[in-house]
């Protein structure tokens, strides 16, 4: 390693990703001329105007990671199979690059996803650069510039949050502490020790039931975000067949326009809180829905939720056994609007996961609801996914089956 080639070390809201080679993808499935040229220069691009996505990651001499500058743009990979299947036999090497992106061509059809290593960018960052490289591809089809503004390498939340003053507290009771937890998905792992991306089963509400969910939560003064993570707990009790009261959720909470001065969506890596809710007593969803929304009303007002990041080394060295009633749930929010020529038409956006294992990092224990579980909504339609094993996929499907019913029975 070249010392002046290092950014800097990673900081714990970082490594966490680090040891499994984290990478998060972003796909969007388009039909009409897709441009290939067109659109590896986007990417080139966007690696140009944001480097973090050109670099790599190294292991340090103490035991983490370092982030290493590099002037190479990542090619872009493409494969003719049924453009469903995101990834087409990829590995994907932090060693070597923090992004990708990958074509699945399958006839006027195909899947175009751009993977962000989870250590330099959480979700509402990587979908910032996912808008910006439609709109580099549109400009680069229509021969116009593709010069973008050249932003600074990003910094971790721990350091957004010493620049603003957020310290860590102190918990005396630690069943009181806040709960933090890295996506747990269920391995798949190759003889080379790499791990495959997961299936995927996924509910996709119309547009117009869609609609009715956000006049139900205008209605009932709660957000979309407390209608589905309601529905999600009331399943998750009946699928396990636990009491509601047992239940913990746990749910990563954007911390951007939540820190004094706000950050902007590309100014981190992943600035990403912690909140959790237990349910008091058995109630209906809206009841449920307003009792999640006003928790976390009041954690955010007493700045619980803020400095919940400074609280991973703790956690990182506290593997333990696995909580019977956890629930997860990442919500991605509204896909920004993206950019296209008038010859190509994106009709869907999903999700995918992939790592590679290290065998010498501790992993997480696997907790009972057994997959990723991220909401979205695109082209005004609200969808949940539940990344896991090929083995889980009866059951994962069953599990967002009874999301969307349970969805749909509220605004019926």
């Amino acid at each position: 390693m070249t010392m002046s080639t290092v950014v800097r070390p990673l900081d714990p809201s970082e490594l966490m990703f680090a040891g499994a080679g984290a990478y998060v993808g972003y796909a969007v499935e388009v039909s009409g001329r897709l441009d290939l040229a067109a659109l590896s220069a986007a990417y080139a691009a966007v690696v140009r105007a944001y480097p973090v996505f050109g670099g790599r990651l190294e292991p340090s001499d103490d035991g983490g990671h370092v982030l290493v500058a590099s002037t190479a743009t990542p090619e872009i990979s493409v494969v003719d199979d049924d453009s469903g299947h995101l990834l087409i036999d990829q590995k994907f090497d932090q060693r070597v690059a923090l992004s990708a992106v990958c074509v699945v061509r399958d006839g006027d059809t195909a899947s175009v996803t751009l993977l962000t290593h989870h250590s330099v960018a959480d979700a509402y960052h990587s979908l910032a650069v996912l808008a910006e490289l439609w709109s580099c591809y549109t400009d680069a089809v229509a021969g116009h510039s593709l010069e973008r503004r050249v932003r600074g390498y990003p910094a971790s939340i721990e350091e957004l949050l010493a620049e603003r003053g957020v310290e860590k507290m102190t918990f005396p009771d630690p069943a009181g502490q806040p709960a933090a937890s890295t996506p747990a998905v269920d391995p798949v792992v190759d003889e080379h020790g790499w791990q495959s991306a997961p299936q995927v089963s996924r509910c996709r509400l119309s547009a117009a039931e869609t609609a009715a969910l956000v006049e139900l939560g205008h209605r009932e003064c709660v957000t979309i975000n407390g209608l589905v993570s309601a529905a999600v707990l009331l399943s998750e009790a009946e699928i396990r067949e636990l009491p509601l009261t047992e239940l913990l959720y746990l749910y990563p909470v954007d911390l951007r326009t939540r820190i004094t001065p706000t950050a902007g969506l590309t100014d981190g890596t992943n600035l990403l809180g912690f909140a959790n809710y237990t349910p008091a007593e058995p109630v209906e969803l809206l009841e449920l829905a307003r009792g999640i929304c006003e928790s976390l009303r009041v954690a955010l007002d007493a700045g619980i939720v803020q400095q919940t990041p400074l609280h991973i080394p703790d956690m990182a060295m506290n593997v333990t056994a696995p909580i019977p009633g956890l629930v997860i749930m990442t919500n991605w929010g509204r896909i920004p609007e993206l950019r296209t020529p008038e010859d190509l038409h994106i009709n869907d956006f999903r999700s995918t996961l992939t790592t590679a294992i290290d065998a010498e990092a501790p992993s997480a224990p696997q907790q009972p609801g057994g997959g990723t579980c991220i909401l979205s909504t695109f082209g005004s339609r609200l969808s949940i996914e539940i990344h896991h094993s090929k083995a889980a996929a009866a059951q994962q499907q069953r599990r967002v089956d009874s999301f969307a019913a349970k969805l749909r029975a509220a605004i019926s």
